[in-house]
């Protein structure tokens, strides 16, 4: 099925610019044929007291008020930008029905303007990421809705599962289809409809695959650099990553990307916390890496999560550690796959002391097979069909 051209897409997703995400990577392909309106970050948590969420309040308060405006890149050239960014005035606290009734107004009201400022009168499609839009849905004139389902919120650390549970109930009550990165969430996540769709992660193959020149930072660090590139947050196993740096003393484990928990055990001298990159730069980073790990916990979290950088990993040439969460079993072939510590280590001082470069161009062939521009062909397919099951525009 084909989307008709012209339909327009209300998105919901996260911050436009901020961070290159999913949904980001998905309508990067999109945006140049449908005409889309998306909405920033409606907040799936109750802030707390501490910096990193004063920060993120103030950069959202930025927003609200027109003051902040980004646009994320990849290769030093920008995404496309969408036809409208919306960042309404909504507040985080979404389970207590005033609070609720007065953010469902702002969306709506954000959103309408923003499709009749661009002229666009065709009923929408709604695409959501975010349970906190389930109130808006019905009162834009949509054709239909669909969810993309990247998580399990009732496990996300950065959520607020008894807040984001009830709302992602009624938003599997409203939606015509849902899509999901993992195959778990296509057992739990099932709408009304039960039509699930199962679309693993993507990858940006040329951004990662192109080579660059090693960053002076990693230049100067001692040979094997054991590496990870991805938010250094719950879901690692930071005693693994510790046992591999005193297994490889000579060695330089390197972090690169944001930190979000304890990570005082891994104070060693051959252990570096280099902190996020810019997303342009990152294919330099990781492919400088001798071996890119994957050293996820396995719990409810995680067996619902595809990893991003595997395929990353394996576009920029490099070998591939990872723990036996599930969703990266697909790709059992292509990379080294332990089920334990012990397991992990043995993989690690393997793909160390072997290089073969028939197994780098196998890595970056499934990795080609994997791009983010077949994924959004795919989706598009996923609105088409449900475009087309809709009998006319939901009133508003």
């Amino acid at each position: 099925m084909t989307l008709p051209a012209g339909t327009p897409l209300v998105v919901f997703g996260d911050d436009w610019g901020r961070n290159v995400s999913t949904m980001q990577h998905l309508f990067r392909w999109i945006i140049p044929q449908y005409p889309v309106v998306w909405v920033n970050g409606i907040g799936h948590r109750k802030p707390r007291l501490g910096m990193a969420d004063v920060g993120r309040a103030f950069h959202k308060a930025r927003a609200m008020l027109g003051g902040a405006k980004t646009s994320p890149l990849v290769g030093g050239a920008g995404y496309p930008d969408p036809a409208a960014i919306v960042q309404p005035r909504v507040f985080p606290w979404h389970d207590r029905r005033l609070v609720y009734s007065y953010n469902v107004h702002a969306m709506v009201g954000a959103i309408r303007s923003a499709l009749a400022g661009r002229g666009l009168t065709a009923p929408p499609m709604v695409v959501t990421g975010s349970p906190p839009s389930v109130g808006a849905l019905g009162r834009l004139g949509e054709r239909g809705a669909v969810y993309i389902c990247m998580d399990d919120f009732l496990h996300l650390p950065s959520a607020t599962p008894e807040m984001i549970g009830p709302l992602e109930e009624r938003l599997l009550d409203r939606v015509e289809a849902v899509v999901c990165t993992a195959k778990s969430l296509t057992l739990t996540k099932v709408p009304r409809s039960g039509r699930t769709y199962y679309l693993p992660q993507g990858v940006n193959y040329g951004h990662f695959s192109t080579p660059r020149p090693v960053p002076a930072e990693l230049s100067a660090l001692p040979r094997p650099l054991i590496g990870f590139a991805g938010g250094v947050s719950a879901c690692c196993d930071l005693e693994m990553i510790r046992d591999l740096a005193l297994a490889h003393p000579r060695a330089s484990v390197v972090l690169v990307g944001p930190i979000s928990v304890d990570v005082s055990t891994l104070r060693l001298p051959n252990v570096h916390l280099l902190g996020p990159r810019p997303y342009a730069d990152l294919p330099a980073w990781v492919q400088a890496f001798d071996v890119g790990l994957i050293p996820y916990v396995l719990n409810d979290w995680t067996r619902a999560v595809d990893p991003l950088k595997l395929l990353e990993y394996l576009a920029a040439g490099i070998p591939v550690v990872t723990t036996d969460i599930p969703e990266v079993l697909k790709y059992r072939h292509a990379v080294a796959v332990a089920a334990n510590r012990t397991e992990f280590g043995a993989a690690v001082a393997r793909a160390l002391s072997v290089r073969d470069p028939a197994a780098r161009a196998r890595g970056q062939a499934v990795a080609r097979e994997h791009t983010w521009e077949s994924r959004a062909a795919e989706f598009v397919a996923i609105l088409g069909e449900t475009f087309a099951r809709q009998p006319s525009a939901v009133a508003s």
